[in-house]
Order: C-alpha cells, then structure tokens, then sequence
C-alpha cells in the first residue's frame, strides 16, 4: 500500500495506487495482445481519474467516477467532441472502441474485487454506469456476407454425405471428415462467432471451446466482452457432434472440440507438457520415437492438443465449399456468415426479440441495423403485392 494525498471531497488518502494495481495486472496476462491493449486502457483511465477527480488509488474508485468516465471520455469522444486526455486525438474512436474500453475497464475493476480483494463491488458494473455507453455498432454488418438456406442445405448435406462414406471407406480419414461435420454445424446452428469456437493465435485466453463446456443445449463460450457467455446448442448438433465425439475420443473434458491436425503443434504439446510434468528430454523423446503416431502419445498421457485456430478453420471451410462447388457472391462460406445467416432466418422467419437473443445482441437496435436491408427487400415484394396484385408481372 501507497499513500496518495487527500483529495479536495476527503476521500481515504490511503490505499492501492491504481498504477501498482495496473502493473500487478498487466504482470498475470499471457496474451501479448491483450496486455498491451490493457495497459493502453487503463493507463488512459488512471491519468483521466487522477486529472478530473483527484482520484489516486483503487479504492478510492466509486461507480460516480465511472460514469462520469464513461459520459465524457468514452461517449464524448465516440460523438467527436474534443477531450484533453485523449492521447491521440486524431485517432478514429468508435462506439466499437467505447465498449472495448470499458469492458477492459469493467475486468480490470473485477480483477480488484475477485482476485486482489480491493473491493467490495465492482464500480463500473451498474447499470448507471453501462447505460451511458454509446450504441455499439460493431455488429451492424450489412452488405457483409451470410449463409443463404440453399448454401447452408447443400454445406451440410455434403459435410453429411462425407462422414457417411468414410465410414464406409478405411482409405478415408474419419476423424478428420466428422470433424469438418462438426465444424460446419457449430458455424451454421449455434450463432457463435470463430473467436467464441476456435482458438486465437496470440490471444492466450481464447482456446477455443471444449468438451466440458458443452451442455445439453447451451455451449459456455468466451464472448466478445470477454466475459462467459452460453450459445444455444440444438438437439440435431448435439447429435453431430456427439458422433463426431465418438469418433475422436478425447482422453478428458479438457480437449478442445475442434483440436488442430497439424503435427508439428501436436508435437510441441506434448513436449510442453512432459516437461511440465517434469518428465527429462530423453524420456519424452524416447516414448514419442517408440509410439506409432502422435495422437497416440496424446491420449496415453491425457495431453489435451491444441485447438484449431480460426485460421484453420477458414482454411477448412474454404477446402470444403472448393471440393462441394459451394460459393456466396463468388466467395467461399465463410465462418462468421454462418452467425449471419441464422440472425436473418431469425429476424425474418421468427422475431427481431428472437434474433437479438440468439446473436446476443445488447441492443435490439443493434438487430434491426443488421439486417434492415433485408427487411426492406422483404417488405418491397410485399408492398408491389398491395399496389399492383396479380397485375405486377
């Protein structure tokens, strides 16, 4: 603990400097990405705190201080008002940015009050304090690409036809088409994003999902704010890939779903993790020149391999719709249209309610500006019916 003088309201002069806590925080994170955009955060919030309201050390912190953050700092510069702490004030600020800070900042103040015990509550979670964001339209992705139903059909009639016959076929690599199964059905049914299913390179938090974050009908994922967050599961994905489980057989729950097929990864696990285990270079080496393959030394020493990364993962999917003849607008399905089509099959089929809850949308606003040109389209037909009837053609 650090003295700080009094501030002009008489807060407690002694405490946890907010830059000490910083650095302690930035000292526990693996991700060199995500350190860096922390410290960027948080050090523009201790200098704003310090400037605007004599406030030095965490506990000093209330949710008044925070709101006011977020009014000023965050929603003022995302409406293009100028700020005097805004470090670089010819730097683009976006509501995207807005939110991306104060979740960095909401985790940070979690971290206090969970992991260091500085505090009681966390003063930039009430709802005070969030209401003041700008409207996040990071999500707002029309003219972007989405599954039509007649690609998503014929992506998983052919991932089915596949899994089918290499059942049949002991030349064919099974795993590898039941997990290509998997992966199309995650993409098309659960609304997640790559990020939330597949591991990030450089990004130590993201890991991608595994076997014991599966539920009966929800999938625990880590969402975009980086807080745990549940997709919805459906029984025919289940099914998919509970096969696909069966399949694979994961030595633990510690697995990922979708682990990587690249070898040399593997290898570096295994290596990894021995030598954790505290296992010496000749024995590791030994055991991996005396087993058949790499897979097996995985699972006789439960080394969970790494997941497949959302680069591998368009990889698989730009393989799947060359060797299908599958193609959106000339371009192969991608990853993240597959979120995108089941939002526009939920907005136009059931509810913009169902499809703001599905894509996990904060504001329904957010829904609608996603697939409003959709709509109108819908709507232009509907209104040519009104005016003109069987006399249109």
């Amino acid at each position: 603990m650090a003295p700080t003088q009094t501030g002009d309201d008489g807060r407690e002069p002694q405490g946890t400097r907010l830059e000490d806590a910083i650095d302690r925080r930035l000292r526990g994170i693996d991700s060199d990405r995500y350190r860096e955009n922390t410290e960027t955060v948080l050090r523009e919030l201790a200098a704003w705190l310090r400037a605007h309201r004599d406030v030095e050390t965490v506990e000093a912190v209330d949710d008044d201080d925070c709101r006011r953050w977020v009014q000023t700092y965050l929603h003022d510069r995302v409406a293009g008002e100028a700020h005097p702490l805004t470090f670089d004030t010819d730097r683009e600020f976006s509501a995207a940015s807005a939110h991306t800070y104060y979740n960095i900042a909401r985790a940070f103040f979690s971290w206090c009050v969970d992991g260091e015990q500085l505090l009681a509550t966390n003063p930039m979670q009430p709802d005070r304090v969030k209401d003041e964001l700008p409207e996040d339209t990071e999500e707002v992705e029309q003219g972007q690409q989405f599954w039509s139903a007649d690609a998503r059909e014929a992506l998983l009639r052919y991932v089915d036809t596949e899994a089918h016959d290499a059942l049949d076929d002991d030349t064919r690599d099974h795993e590898r088409a039941f997990r290509d199964r998997a992966i199309a059905y995650l993409l098309a049914d659960t609304g997640a994003r790559g990020a939330e299913l597949f591991a990030v390179s450089g990004d130590s938090d993201r890991n991608g999902i595994q076997w014991r974050d599966l539920g009966d009908g929800a999938i625990r994922v880590l969402g975009k704010s980086r807080d745990r967050e549940t997709v919805q599961f459906p029984p025919t994905t289940r099914k998919k890939v509970a096969r696909y489980r069966r399949v694979l057989e994961p030595a633990s729950e510690d697995w990922p779903v979708i682990p990587t097929a690249d070898a040399t990864s593997k290898y570096r696990a295994v290596r990894q993790t021995l030598a954790d285990r505290e296992f010496d270079d000749e024995e590791i080496e030994a055991l991996l020149d005396n087993a058949d393959n790499i897979d097996e030394v995985l699972r006789a020493y439960d080394v969970a391999p790494p997941a497949l990364t959302t680069e591998g993962a368009r990889r698989v999917m730009r393989q799947l719709c060359e060797d299908a003849g599958l193609a959106v607008d000339g371009e192969y399905l991608k990853p993240h249209g597959g979120r995108r089509g089941l939002g526009h099959r939920a907005y136009t089929e059931l509810s913009a309610e169902d499809a703001q809850n599905i894509l996990r949308h904060r504001s329904i606003e957010t829904t609608h500006a996603s697939y409003t040109e959709a709509n109108t389209s819908d709507l232009s037909e509907d209104v040519d019916d009104l005016l003109y009837g069987d006399d249109s053609a």
